[in-house]
């Protein structure tokens, strides 16, 4: 369950500060879902009676998976305190970072405070855990200087990470200078390394490579596919994840599944398929009231 919930807030920063990424968090109406609110129920109580430690983690990683955020932040909190470990840190500052994202400018600062600190303990306990390594970087591209953001520590960070793992490190380095320094130029020549690394590795859209998107954090995928479509890099790499990405949606992704049909919108233009890009702006007239944005990219997108 918490390799699951590890996967979803690698890059949940990126969106705390200016980025070119405008992807938002989804969210979910964790109040209204009978089932959760049943687990949890069931969990609280069997916490009051035992007072076991695990079932506080239980507890923080479901109400992390459906996004009931206050909740998570709580319990995980409760488990810290108790007995502090990386992965309650991780988790503690996961949420936190999420709900930052929820509220207004102001009220985020208090989640963000305790957000950088949960993480940057989660490193010093783990200081080789590539997915701790990764959030602490995005923190630090996120965040401006005046919070704590620093792009040297990135850099120093983003080079231990290329050592242990050359995707992330490629996805971490493009990122800083897509959403940090703000030259794209440098972030396109960046990612193209880590396409060019993929198709000495890999056959597009293989076994093996499909295998590597399962086994890697969730929105990896995702990740690759936004960054073909918008830096116009390798298009079979990317509508390969994409497609990877939708077929094995669920209601615990961060990412909207509106954002997804955009991008295969998108990919279906690029690559000529009229038909499959009208099938998906189809599908994004559901989501205009939600996101009246999409629309409008849509129609701002020169292909």
């Amino acid at each position: 369950m918490f390799r699951k919930l590890l996967s979803l807030f690698c890059v949940l920063f990126l969106r705390l500060g200016t980025a070119q990424d405008l992807t938002p968090v989804a969210s979910y109406e964790f109040k209204e879902d009978s089932i959760y609110q049943k687990q949890l129920n069931l969990l609280t109580n069997s916490y009051e009676q035992t007072q076991e430690i695990l079932i506080l983690d239980s507890i923080a990683q479901l109400s992390f998976g459906y996004k009931d955020w206050e909740t998570s932040m709580d319990y995980a909190k409760q488990a810290v305190d108790l007995q502090p470990n990386a992965q309650r840190y991780f988790l503690l500052g996961g949420a936190a970072g999420f709900r930052a994202l929820e509220v207004p400018m102001l009220s985020s600062l208090r989640y963000v405070n305790i957000m950088k600190p949960a993480f940057e303990k989660a490193v010093a306990l783990e200081p080789d855990n590539v997915a701790y390594l990764r959030a602490q970087v995005d923190v630090l591209v996120a965040l401006p200087s005046l919070l704590g953001g620093s792009v040297e520590e990135a850099l120093q960070l983003i080079q231990k990470i290329k050592k242990q793992d050359l995707y992330e490190g490629l996805l971490a380095e493009g990122s800083l200078y897509e959403k940090k320094i703000e030259n794209r130029d440098r972030a396109k020549e960046i990612y193209d390394q880590l396409f060019l690394k993929l198709n000495q590795e890999y056959k597009s859209c293989s076994e093996a490579f499909i295998e590597v998107l399962k086994n890697r954090r969730r929105n990896f995928s995702y990740d690759l596919a936004r960054i073909s479509a918008d830096f116009g890099l390798e298009n079979e790499w990317g509508l390969c994840a994409l497609s990877y990405f939708e077929s094995s949606y669920l209601f615990r992704d961060t990412v909207p599944l509106a954002w997804v049909y955009y991008y295969q919108h998108i990919f279906a233009k690029k690559t000529g398929k009229e038909e499959s890009a009208e099938i998906y702006f189809n599908k994004l007239e559901n989501y205009k009231e939600v996101f009246p944005e999409l629309l409008k990219k849509v129609n701002n997108t020169k292909l």
